[in-house]
């Protein structure tokens, strides 16, 4: 890919690339130079998990569906912006396996940091003020800056990092609406940007595991479908049915103090 972005850019095409910080640094780093038609956007990266956890994943899925998986969908917004959740499309459900993070043991599984690369937990790219030009990244808390934006519609936070970044977003910010704030008051709560993940304590045990059971056996053995994980998918099904989803989810962030 690195080949193909150097190619591009020798050929005089304008070339966009987007990826995690650490990729971005290495895209410059094999570059050893900038060029005037690159333009880098990193996304805010809590972790990189295991490509063999998620082959694991898709071969639990496909033995508990009984059918051939065709695509998966990463934060799908069936339910909303604010609850988003992994939604499996087969040869023949089109796409109705919908669960969140309460219950779906991919994402159980992500947010442990079980299943995270080594590196994630000491990343060196974790800060506020990064070489891309751009940086971005959800805006679930849009409502603190916007009562008008916070529709559920989905809002992104950018920093703009580069002279280049800031005549790009000149050229387009009339396509879009925003709010402009200072940089601070975009990080705030933000612990990704400079806060590395901690490894579950289990990690080594689950990647053993992950090498000698098979993908139903590994996430029934680390993220059965207890009783708790049932209801607590019944409660958020319900908060979004009656319509008070969002308020009892900041309900929830201001007295757990998670973002």
């Amino acid at each position: 890919m690195l080949h193909t972005v150097k190619s591009f850019l020798e050929q005089g095409k304008t070339v966009c690339f987007s990826g995690t910080p650490c990729q971005i640094e290495g895209l410059k780093c094999y570059l050893k130079k900038d060029y005037e038609n690159l333009i880098t956007v990193d996304v805010v990266c809590r972790a990189v998990p295991s490509p063999l956890i998620f082959r694991k994943y898709v071969e639990f899925q496909e033995q508990k569906l009984a059918d051939k998986i065709k695509t998966v969908r990463f934060r799908d917004k069936y339910y909303g912006y604010k609850y988003s959740t992994m939604n499996i499309i087969t040869d023949r459900n089109h796409g109705n396996y919908h669960q969140g993070v309460e219950s779906d043991p991919w994402l159980r599984a992500f947010f442990s940091n079980i299943c995270d690369r080594p590196s994630c937990h000491n990343c060196r790219f974790r800060n506020q003020y990064r070489v891309s030009d751009f940086t971005i990244w959800d805006c679930f808390h849009v409502g603190r800056f916007s009562k008008e934006l916070d529709n559920d519609k989905g809002a992104t936070r950018v920093l703009v990092h580069t002279d280049k970044g800031r005549k790009i977003f000149e050229h387009i910010k009339k396509n879009f609406a925003f709010v402009e704030v200072t940089p601070e008051e975009a990080v705030a709560g933000a612990k990704e940007m400079q806060e590395s993940v901690k490894a579950d304590e289990r990690r080594q045990a689950f990647f053993e595991d992950a090498n000698r059971i098979s993908g139903e056996e590994l996430f029934q053995k680390y993220f059965p479908s207890t009783f708790r994980v049932k209801a607590e998918h019944c409660i958020r099904l319900a908060c979004y049915r009656l319509g008070i989803y969002s308020v009892a989810k900041k309900l929830y962030v201001r007295l757990t103090h998670k973002y």
